[in-house]
């Protein structure tokens, strides 16, 4: 649990200066436009499309996931760095299809190496361990903008800092990993063609539906986010995205860290529906009166449920679902139907149409509205699971 703890957070505080930053770095430094910046993000998810299965597929058949998850780690490191040196729209979107061959597939295998490791039961203790990524998160999205002020780079460099900063803590990811114990769980392999047994699972295709739908509507307004605050806090961007970030993150790693006792009460499933009820009302609330300062942070406060349903319950629905010889090729398969094709692509770009067309609160709006009319029909799509216990 320490070496996975921290795994998670060097993982995270890596993150935590990428995702609240990126967008804002291409709109402001790179000066692109609210399309340019949602083919940009939207890019890295298709990529993602084959490269998340592909990883998942190929830990799951050699067996040698904790080698897989070194190399996806290295990767994403040179990545940064490579992101960081280009110049130009088009050299952008080249390094973009490099960094996203090992970005959007660090997490689905990280999450199946965990609950190989760690899950055993009802009881299991992933959502403590991943709670810990929170705090990462918390420390280096809070602190990011701190360090700018501290080592005063000047305008032109200054967002520019968060990829030299990206690739040395996801390099302690790397060495992290190499502490993990190489248990016999995680060195299953799964027969070749075992694949089929997912694509003609019924369940698992009624659940990749859902989780389609859901990032669809919440994930867009999520990753173009600094730009919605960006319009109604213009001379002060970069503070006020900090303090929504402080608010949202607090609360989320208490929440994470109980998430088990509260899923042991009430089923993976509704966990679920509460995280989309909870993403719905946040962004209803930032798309009508995000202009109101209360409403908007307090709205922040939604974001540890809306974490919880989707960050948590959702791999561990996963896990439930697949046989555990195809836990990584489940979790791939399921990140790239959810954060890849229906939040990453789908919803950044149009996320970015309406951004462009409608304004920058329109992708708030109406993912808030689709999120809860998507409730409607949640119960048909996914299942009801419970762990299946291992020895």
């Amino acid at each position: 649990m320490g070496v996975l703890s921290l795994f998670w957070a060097t993982l995270f505080g890596s993150l935590g200066i990428f995702f609240p930053y990126y967008s804002l770095y291409l709109k402001d430094d790179l000066n692109l436009t609210g399309q340019q910046v949602g083919l940009a993000m939207g890019l890295f998810h298709l990529v993602g499309l084959v490269g998340q299965p592909a990883w998942g597929y190929l830990a799951d058949r050699t067996g040698a996931r904790k080698t897989v998850l070194v190399v996806i780690s290295v990767g994403m490191a040179l990545g940064f760095v490579v992101l960081w040196r280009v110049a130009g729209y088009a050299a952008l979107l080249l390094a973009s299809m490099f960094f996203a061959a090992f970005y959007t597939s660090l997490i689905p295998q990280g999450m199946a190496l965990s609950l190989g490791v760690l899950y055993r039961s009802h009881n299991s203790h992933f959502e403590w361990v991943r709670s810990f990524g929170s705090v990462g998160f918390l420390i280096t999205c809070f602190g990011f903008p701190l360090f700018l002020d501290a080592v005063d780079p000047g305008p032109d460099a200054e967002l520019g800092l968060m990829f030299p900063c990206c690739a040395t803590l996801i390099l302690l990811t790397t060495g992290v990993v190499f502490l993990i114990p190489n248990q016999s769980t995680i060195r299953e392999k799964a027969k070749p063609g075992a694949w089929r047994l997912l694509a003609a699972d019924r369940r698992f295709r009624r659940f990749l539906l859902y989780v389609f739908l859901a990032n669809f509507m919440l994930d867009g307004p999520m990753f173009l986010f600094p730009v919605f605050v960006k319009s109604v806090a213009p001379e002060n961007t970069l503070g006020t995205l900090k303090w929504l970030w402080l608010i949202m993150l607090i609360p989320e790693i208490v929440a994470i860290a109980f998430a088990g006792r509260i899923r042991r009460r009430i089923g993976v499933r509704a966990l679920m529906f509460a995280g989309l009820t909870a993403g719905g009302l946040k962004w209803l609330a930032c798309g009508f009166l995000g202009g109101v300062p209360f409403v908007l942070h307090a709205s922040m406060l939604l974001h540890c449920v809306y974490v919880v349903g989707a960050l948590v319950a959702m791999p561990l629905c996963v896990n439930y679902i697949v046989p555990s010889e195809l836990r990584s090729t489940g979790q791939g398969l399921a990140t790239m139907i959810s954060s890849s094709l229906g939040g990453g692509i789908c919803s950044n770009l149009a996320a970015g149409w309406l951004i462009d067309h409608v304004g920058p609160a329109a992708p708030q709006m109406y993912g808030g509205i689709g999120a809860l009319l998507l409730l409607l029909v949640a119960p048909l799509l996914v299942p009801k699971v419970g762990p299946k216990p291992t020895g």
